[in-house]
């Protein structure tokens, strides 16, 4: 139940940096996209973790949630360096948030509401 703490927590951060990072109009965007780096790697260790002990119940559904979170992860470096380039536009921003939203709602459902549910 720890790894899943830590997992939610460290996604929850991700969404915060990722949404400062992108959001704010100062050009120092470097700062923020290195912090979603450093936590993409908590979420990794921990997403193999997690992986680890529900592949045996869902596999299919295991490996979608790897294959967005993966891919949640590319849009985010993508909408970064489109900021760096000052060509960040607002769908790139929905996208972003979108596929945050998507990933959320699939690892809650694979975890089957745990944390919130007993």
């Amino acid at each position: 139940m720890v790894w899943l703490w830590i997992h939610l927590a460290a996604w929850i951060v991700l969404a915060v940096v990722v949404a400062v990072g992108l959001l704010q109009r100062s050009a120092n965007v470097k700062v923020w996209a290195m912090s979603a780096r450093v936590i993409y790697l908590v979420s990794i260790v921990t997403g193999i973790v997690l992986l680890l002990r529900v592949w045996q119940y869902n596999p299919v559904g295991s490996v979608i949630k790897v294959l967005l979170a993966l891919g949640f992860i590319a849009f985010i470096e993508i909408a970064f360096a489109r900021k760096q380039q000052h060509k960040l536009t607002s769908t790139w921003l929905w996208l972003v948030f979108g596929c945050c939203l998507v990933v959320g709602i699939f690892g809650l459902w694979l975890a089957q509401g745990r944390p919130f549910v007993s």
